[in-house]
């Protein structure tokens, strides 16, 4: 009998040999691989969590001077020390609405903070959509009036709605606040309240520079801004924020935007009616 065929099977055991080891040392390293990825994601967590405490401590100790100058403002303005003449009046009006923009930008960190720390816990009942917008949108005037921006308001809708107010008045301000800072000098900013037979919109358009159709689809990650192209200090926060709590109601928020010669750029806020 040739016994040639069975010399071959010390070499073919041989190779499943080594390709068993071979298999184990490299589970080996994909099990090491995978450990020290799991220890650099938790340092990257821990370092995430830190810089968002040390944020919060910030913006909260930060608030405290805010709101005392905002009270220091007022007593000016109500002539508690001398009366003031028109161009005193009119320097601490456009120091009071740089102030509430301080405010506002405060209260978007904390809130932003709180939200990334908890589940937004909703308190939802009948509310006055119309007036809830109506409302918020004069409460914005003052800072758009430092840049001479007009805010326009329509409704079509006058029915009551299930939402949290305080979180759905936050989205409002935020959103209109975000219009006002990517608007043109001397422009407007338009909002309007209308409806179909099951959802409301909420349409807020600014007139300045459009966005990209590329970065339309980033606009509510976190920290991102095309701010540093415009004038005004970034809204990243702001959207993301505004997307959790519209997304917490169930809705979503979209956007139009269109170049060229007449552009706009509208945020439109889906509900359930």
């Amino acid at each position: 009998m040739n016994e040639e065929p069975f010399a071959l099977f010390p070499n073919l055991a041989q190779s499943v040999n080594s390709m068993i080891e071979s298999i184990v040392d490299r589970e080996d390293m994909i099990k090491e691989y995978q450990n020290d990825l799991n220890k650099k994601i938790d340092a990257l967590k821990e370092v995430e969590q830190l810089k968002e405490d040390f944020v919060a401590t910030l913006t909260h100790d930060l608030k405290v001077p805010i709101l005392a100058e905002k009270n220091m403002l007022n007593f000016l303005l109500d002539n508690r020390f001398g009366e003031l003449n028109e161009k005193q009046k009119e320097a601490l009006l456009y120091l009071k609405n740089s102030n509430k923009e301080l405010v506002e930008l405060v209260e978007i960190i904390l809130e932003t903070y709180k939200v990334n720390e908890t589940k937004i816990d909703l308190h939802k009942e009948s509310v006055d959509i119309n007036r809830l917008v109506e409302e918020t949108t004069e409460e914005m005037k003052p800072i758009s009036d430092t840049d001479s921006i007009s805010i326009n308001y329509w409704s079509e809708f006058f029915e009551k709605v299930q939402v949290d107010e305080f979180y759905i008045k936050r989205v409002l301000k935020n959103l209109i606040l975000n219009a006002i800072s990517f608007s043109n000098p001397s422009s407007k900013v338009d909002v309007a309240l209308c409806n179909d037979d099951k959802k409301i919109y909420i349409k807020i358009t600014n007139y300045g520079k459009s966005i990209k159709k590329e970065e339309i689809k980033h606009v509510f990650d976190k920290y991102y801004t095309t701010a540093k192209k415009f004038r005004k200090v970034g809204t990243g926060l702001g959207l993301y924020l505004s997307n959790r709590i519209v997304k917490a109601h169930k809705g979503r928020i979209f956007i139009e935007s269109a170049p060229g010669e007449n552009e706009y750029t509208t945020f439109i806020v889906e509900l359930k009616r």
